[in-house]
């Protein structure tokens, strides 16, 4: 009886970490490219019950009865835990905002071959020295494009991370000795950074930084969250620059093990838009009233546990008189 308590007990405990796990999914609704967490529920390891000193009971599958051993009952599991919040990656929906420092990034980036999940991602990092560039292991990865210029004329995130360029340096828009590109910076469909010159109006690209930081990271599942939105590389994740990526899929389909590009023309980049979160709101309250029924029918288990354990206690076995 006293089991049941520990096993409600843990089951609200549980429920708790989902609920608080959903209200942050919630809250962020309005993060542009922020990915929704999904509580993964798990189990105790199982237990298999026996009779003790009692050789006679029900045969169980798997665990039939030998002579001289006890009598097996049954399998219990004792509770159930979060083991954790996994982030989801699917493609947010896009909205227009018309801010030239805002970009939405689309990717319908095909599985590998052993079937693992790939997105593409923006290359940022906090920086000390930004005219150098960011090291292998400070950079980070996220999906939000709503940028911009710091007062050193820097492409920032509204986190205070650096817009990093393919070679890992910040970009500069702004450059007091050089170009300036202000409001008029230009990004291609592919990422490609251009300016509008003044003196010819053609497009140019903007010096020293020909294309953003784009990058196919396989297998996101493994990556860590630091913040909100933005994560780390850790364990088996893998990063690709997203032209070593496409190099990769060209030579993979002129060697003949696949007909369909997985990368090539499966991405682009949209200026004067953002990547919305990909929370559902109606399904998220949803899911938050389900664990809100589920946590008070554990409390009305604690509580008729509670009500019959102190019977017992105060109550049978009495002696009257």
């Amino acid at each position: 009886m006293i089991r049941g308590l520990y096993t409600s007990a843990s089951g609200m405990l549980a429920l708790q970490n989902r609920q608080e796990t959903l209200a942050n999914n919630l809250a962020n609704i309005n993060t542009p490219g922020y990915k929704q967490d999904v509580g993964v529920m798990r189990a105790f390891p199982e237990q298999l019950l026996s009779r003790i000193r009692d050789q006679e009971g029900p045969d169980v599958q798997g665990y039939p009865n030998l002579t001289g051993q006890a009598a097996v009952i049954g399998r219990l599991n004792s509770g159930v835990y979060m083991s954790e919040a996994m982030p989801m990656f699917t493609q947010g929906d896009i909205a227009e905002t018309r801010n030239p420092y805002d970009v939405a990034l689309l990717d319908n980036l095909q599985p590998d071959q052993d079937g693992k999940e790939r997105r593409l991602f923006y290359s940022v990092a906090r920086l000390e020295d930004a005219t150098q560039p960011a090291q292998p292991e400070d950079v980070r990865y996220t999906r939000n494009g709503n940028w911009s210029v710091n007062a050193d004329g820097y492409l920032v995130t509204a986190d205070g991370y650096y817009v990093l360029d393919g070679d890992n340096r910040a970009i500069l828009v702004n450059d007091p000795n050089g170009v300036s590109a202000g409001q008029g910076l230009k990004i291609s469909r592919q990422g490609e950074l251009q300016y509008e010159d003044p003196a010819t109006g053609t497009l140019e690209t903007l010096p020293n930084h020909p294309r953003l930081g784009l990058s196919v990271v396989t297998d996101p599942l493994q990556l860590v969250r630091e913040g909100t939105n933005v994560f780390r590389l850790e364990g088996e994740a893998q990063a690709e620059a997203l032209d070593v990526a496409e190099a990769n899929d060209q030579a993979a389909l002129a060697a003949g093990q696949y007909t369909t590009p997985a990368i090539a023309g499966r991405y682009g980049t949209q200026q004067g838009w953002i990547e919305r979160a990909n929370v559902d709101p109606m399904q998220t309250i949803t899911g938050m009233m389900s664990v809100l029924r589920a946590y008070e029918a554990n409390q009305r288990v604690i509580t008729t546990i509670d009500g019959t354990l102190e019977k017992a206690a105060n109550e049978i076995g009495r002696v009257n008189g």
